[in-house]
């Protein structure tokens, strides 16, 4: 019997990946042209480089900038990282680019900290998405993750050293009130591209001690529709061997699962964990 809990047809689709690209091409697009250059804030990445170069030039428009930008760096990756990623990327740019000359509507936000936090929350949307696919949002992402790749510097730190110089830059041409209400609106950024990631991706890790793991795992793999592990352990205080199962499940089928634990061994221990991350056998699988 084969046990899913995701679907990798759906994932793997081309036309899923399009979707999800194209939805957050659209939201970046709006992030951009209707909140983030009419009150002058900087993004983070190529997009804040392109941002600052358009404040700076008076010339193009933010998106067209980007663009630019992004084309030597594409160029660059398509010898160093997968060709499908890439070219997955340089789609969602396209889509960032051309949903700019149509879009031309300013969100009208007149404090420059709501601005921030709508502008945060459209952004971070439109990452977590993005990073949803085969592909990415773009721009620096690229060179992240040819970094990580070959000399496994975190992505994550990468993005900090280069927003930091590029604000830092920034500070020279803008007002201070402009540079922080930037740095809100990547904060906000930040924490809304990890929660639409970990609404795709959030599981429980439980572990399940008992001296019936062998029937407990029998159940699990009957009524749910995921899988168990069995390790083997031993008691400190009695000595004695006990049966400890490994089990990934999410929050709808967790107390499901607790009831049926209970329902075969009364004294049985049910461990449950946060876990950001799951990756790999029925669960999605990042690869490029």
């Amino acid at each position: 019997m084969k046990l899913y809990s995701y679907n990798h047809k759906l994932a793997e689709s081309v036309w899923w990946n399009l979707f999800l690209l194209t939805l957050g091409g659209l939201l970046t697009t709006i992030c951009i042209q209707s909140v983030a250059a009419p009150h002058d804030f900087l993004a983070g990445g190529i997009m804040g480089v392109a941002l600052l170069t358009n404040y700076w030039t008076g010339t193009l428009t933010p998106l067209v900038w980007y663009a630019l930008f992004c084309a030597p760096i594409y160029l660059f990756g398509w010898f160093v990282v997968g060709k499908r990623f890439l070219l997955y990327t340089a789609y969602g740019t396209l889509c960032t680019t051309i949903f700019g000359f149509f879009i031309n509507f300013t969100i009208p936000l007149q404090s420059e900290l709501y601005a921030a936090v709508v502008g945060g929350v459209l952004h971070g949307t439109a990452g977590g998405l993005m990073l949803r696919t085969l592909g990415s949002g773009g721009g620096t992402d690229v060179i992240a993750v040819v970094l990580k790749d070959r000399w496994n510097f975190s992505i994550g730190q990468f993005n900090v050293i280069f927003n930091g110089l590029l604000f830092l830059l920034g500070a020279y041409r803008l007002p201070f009130d402009l540079i922080v209400a930037s740095m809100i609106m990547m904060f906000i950024s930040s924490n809304a591209l990890e929660y639409v990631l970990g609404m795709f991706n959030r599981r429980k890790l439980v572990f399940i001690i008992s001296d019936h793991g062998e029937e407990i795992s029998e159940a699990i793999l009957v009524t749910e529709r995921f899988g168990a592990t069995m390790l083997r352990g031993k008691g400190a205080y009695s000595g004695s061997d006990r049966e400890i199962l490994l089990t990934v499940t999410n929050n709808i089928a967790l107390k499901r699962l607790e009831n049926l634990v209970f329902s075969i061994d009364r004294n049985a221990l049910f461990i449950v964990e946060n876990t950001f991350y799951v990756s790999g056998g029925q669960f999605a699988r990042r690869s490029r």
